[in-house]
C-alpha cells in the first residue's frame, strides 16, 4: 500500500500509538511527510498541531517510539503506530496518555491488571526522583547493602514459604517486589525487562 493511498483529510491523519501488549499510549497526528519519516526510520514523527511543525516523539524526553508496524482502518483515514515505547508517553511522567477515568470505574482506577506491575515500577521509579517523605522506596532505593541484604532475606523467605512456612503469593510478591527496586536502583527501564521476557517466551 502507498502512502498516498491514506486520505490525509487537510492534510492530517489522526494516529494512535500501542505498545505490543496492546495498551493505547497517545493520540497525535501526522501529515504525509511525517508518516514517510516514521517509515523511513522506525521512529515514530508526527505534526504538531500547536507548534506548526514535524516532530519526532522523544526528540526532546527521550522517550522515543520504535515503530514495530504501521496499520490504517478499513476507511483509510486514521492510522495506528504498533511502538516499542522507551520511558513514558505522555509528557505528565505516565506511561499512557489515557490515564484519566471518565466511565467504567468507580473508584476512579486506571489500572488494567496485567499492567499492575509496570504501574508499582513506575510509582518506584517516581518516588526515586521525588524522594517523598516518609517512603519506604525513597529510604531503600540507594542503599545498595541494604537492598542486597533484603533481596537475600526475601528469597530466604519465599523458599520457607514453598517448605510450608509461611504464605507462598506473599512471600513471592516480596521478593519481585524488592528486584524491582534493585533494577529501579541501577536505572533499568521497564521496557528493557519486558524485552526480555518477550525473547524467553519463544
Amino acid at each position: 500500500m502507498n502512502i498516498r493511498d491514506i486520505d490525509f483529510k487537510d492534510g492530517l491523519v489522526p494516529v494512535v500509538a500501542q505498545d505490543l501488549r496492546g495498551r493505547v499510549l497517545m493520540h497525535a497526528y501526522a501529515n504525509e511527510e511525517a508518516l514517510g519519516r516514521t517509515m523511513d526510520t522506525g521512529k515514530a514523527w508526527y505534526w504538531s498541531r500547536s507548534r506548526n511543525r514535524l516532530w519526532m516523539k522523544g526528540e526532546e524526553s527521550g522517550n522515543i517510539q520504535e515503530v514495530l508496524g504501521v496499520f490504517t482502518d478499513c476507511d483509510r483515514d486514521s492510522l495506528l503506530y504498533v511502538v516499542r515505547q522507551k520511558g513514558n508517553a505522555c509528557h505528565t511522567g505516565s506511561y499512557s496518555c489515557f490515564e484519566t477515568v471518565v466511565s467504567g470505574d468507580s473508584q476512579g482506577s486506571t489500572r488494567i491488571p496485567e499492567h499492575v506491575m509496570e504501574e508499582v515500577y513506575r510509582i518506584i521509579t517516581e518516588r526515586k526522583r521525588n524522594r517523598p517523605e516518609g517512603s519506604y522506596v525513597s529510604g531503600i532505593i540507594d542503599d545498595d547493602a541494604r537492598l542486597v541484604a533484603k533481596i537475600r532475606e526475601e528469597s530466604h523467605e519465599l523458599i520457607d514459604a514453598f517448605n510450608g512456612e509461611g504464605d507462598l503469593v506473599w512471600e513471592a510478591a516480596d521478593l519481585i517486589f524488592h528486584s524491582l527496586l534493585l533494577l529501579a536502583n541501577r536505572g533499568v527501564e521497564w521496557t528493557e525487562l519486558t524485552d526480555e521476557f518477550e525473547r524467553r517466551r519463544k
